[in-house]
């Protein structure tokens, strides 16, 4: 049985040993090494280490606090007059002001959804402004080096707003491990507060603050190294305007945040240049046009040209040796190769590729599909991969009916998926022959089917070609998301490049969905 599913993912550790000798280090160890004494990280361990945390930590372990948890969750609660007599009235006040201190706070989700989306003329950053349009025909002289790259100086304002805010909504729950830990004892009001809140703007927030932090504290030449010359000087462009916003207060502000999300712990070498490359991809995601020849190259220094498919010989799925050989002959990233699952899903959210929470047992990411939200954990991936690109074939059932019937009527599968009406009817009849409800024939249809409508001539020509683009491109997307269902659902662990892969393409996809077109009707505009 393959251990992919595991939570971690060890490389050797000889680095220190090549500084001690005087040899040369590589691009990733130098980007490893320049990281580690920086002041945003001696700020971040100086504030988890602050007696103010300390002491919130030790309020949660003490024999007190643990009754007044269970004090708040039981019966007893009805009759917590009586308390008095039991422990005395002061001891019973105390209690009381400690439990309530201890359970889930029904005022977070509002002080957390407080954090207004800034007002800027950006389709992707409008929830938090941050970055100049990438549609500015300024931009490209600024990559070029003509003038600098500016990055909006609001993004470090709204990132100090944002982490005052969750300091102070997140201070009853003591430091994020502890509210991981929650999440696993099922305080489902605090889960659900959390996912909320990094499932809306403060969300957006956290994951452009956590990438730009990253790029910030890497030295540009090694950025250049790293990513080649193109994509080095685009990325060494963002951080430079990055530098020049995160200092002083705002610095101290973002590293708070991180620390509070479990954010701030370092990755080995070849991990580094791993996280390195995913913030490099999420930050040329938001900073260009997704149609951009940056958004390609960052893609491909993290895959190169792999790309998983439904018609992969059948020792790939069984043996992970075979994986790894044909993920290095397609030149995928190396750390992302040997990474396992869970340390993959954690370089993720690291990098500020998707949010989410760390803590040193377990990481859990939140994926926003169209109007849901999902997390996917570090223990337990596979599953998790599943259960997401099922959600995501539901978004893609819905948007496809919406489309068609909105343009030819409620009889549009018979007039545009006239092929699937045999098939799809025989399934209907024995669903409800079981007792299921009547439902119309496009929900008895697979995610292969679904891309097949898309793709049909007349449908992409007239309906979906100005929203998914390229044609080759969403095809080749969609094999990916077939192709990892065949081994999840025969109970194949999933690894760590096809999570990742997963993932990048259902957020590609639902942001295209997402913006339905609407890049097409500013192109063609008079203005």
């Amino acid at each position: 049985m393959d251990d992919d599913d595991s939570a971690g993912g060890k490389l050797p550790r000889d680095k220190l040993s090549k500084i001690a000798r005087g040899e040369p280090l590589t691009a990733a160890e130098e980007i490893a090494r320049s990281t580690r004494e920086l002041t945003a990280e001696r700020i971040a361990r100086d504030y988890l280490e602050s007696p103010s945390l300390k002491m919130a930590r030790a309020l949660n372990i003490v024999p007190p606090a643990k009754l007044a948890r269970d004090y708040a969750i039981s019966p007893a609660q009805q009759v917590a007059l009586g308390l008095s007599s039991a422990f005395g009235g002061a001891e019973a006040a105390r209690m009381e002001a400690m439990r309530k201190m201890l359970e889930p706070s029904t005022a977070l989700a509002a002080k957390l959804n407080a954090i207004q989306p800034l007002a800027i003329d950006h389709a992707k950053l409008a929830s938090i402004g941050a970055i100049i349009p990438s549609i500015d025909p300024k931009l490209i002289p600024a990559i070029q080096g003509v003038r600098p790259l500016k990055i909006d100086p609001l993004l470090a304002s709204t990132v100090s707003q944002a982490q005052r805010t969750f300091e102070e909504a997140m201070r009853p729950l003591g430091d994020i491990g502890s509210a991981i830990k929650q999440f696993e004892e099922q305080q489902r009001a605090v889960q659900k507060s959390l996912l909320a809140a990094l499932a809306g703007p403060f969300g957006d927030i956290a994951k452009t603050s956590q990438w730009a932090s990253m790029l910030g504290r890497v030295y540009p030449s090694d950025i250049t190294k790293l990513l080649g010359e193109s994509l080095g000087t685009a990325v060494g462009g963002m951080r430079n305007a990055i530098a020049k916003n995160f200092v002083r207060s705002a610095a101290i502000d973002q590293a708070k945040m991180s620390t509070m999300l479990g954010l701030t712990a370092r990755f080995e070498a070849d991990f580094a240049a791993t996280q390195l490359k995913m913030s490099a991809l999420a930050g040329i995601g938001e900073v260009f046009d997704r149609r951009s020849h940056y958004q390609i190259d960052a893609y491909h220094s993290l895959f190169g040209e792999w790309r998983t498919r439904d018609d992969l010989p059948e020792n790939f799925w069984r043996d992970r040796r075979v994986r790894k050989r044909m993920y290095r002959e397609a030149k995928v990233d190396e750390g992302l190769i040997v990474a396992q699952p869970g340390m993959a899903l954690e370089i993720m959210i690291g990098s500020g590729l998707t949010i989410g929470l760390r803590s040193e047992a377990n990481a859990v990411a939140v994926v926003t599909l169209g109007e849901v939200s999902m997390i996917v954990r570090s223990r337990g991936t596979s599953k998790d991969a599943y259960a997401l690109v099922g959600r995501f074939e539901q978004e893609l059932r819905a948007y496809v009916e919406r489309k068609l019937e909105e343009r030819f009527g409620p009889d549009w599968f018979k007039l545009r998926a006239s092929n699937l009406i045999g098939k799809a009817k025989e399934i209907r009849k024995v669903a409800m022959a079981r007792g299921e409800a009547f439902a119309p024939l496009v929900n008895f249809t697979e995610l292969g089917e679904l891309s097949g409508i898309i793709q049909n001539t007349k449908n992409w020509d007239e309906v979906f070609g100005s929203v998914f683009v390229e044609k080759t491109e969403f095809d080749h997307d969609m094999q990916k998301l077939i192709a990892v269902r065949r081994p999840t659902m025969h109970m194949r662990p999933i690894d760590g490049v096809r999570l990742v892969e997963v993932i990048c393409v259902m957020q590609r996809l639902s942001e295209q969905m997402a913006d339905d077109g609407a890049w097409k009707l500013a192109a063609e505009s008079d203005r």
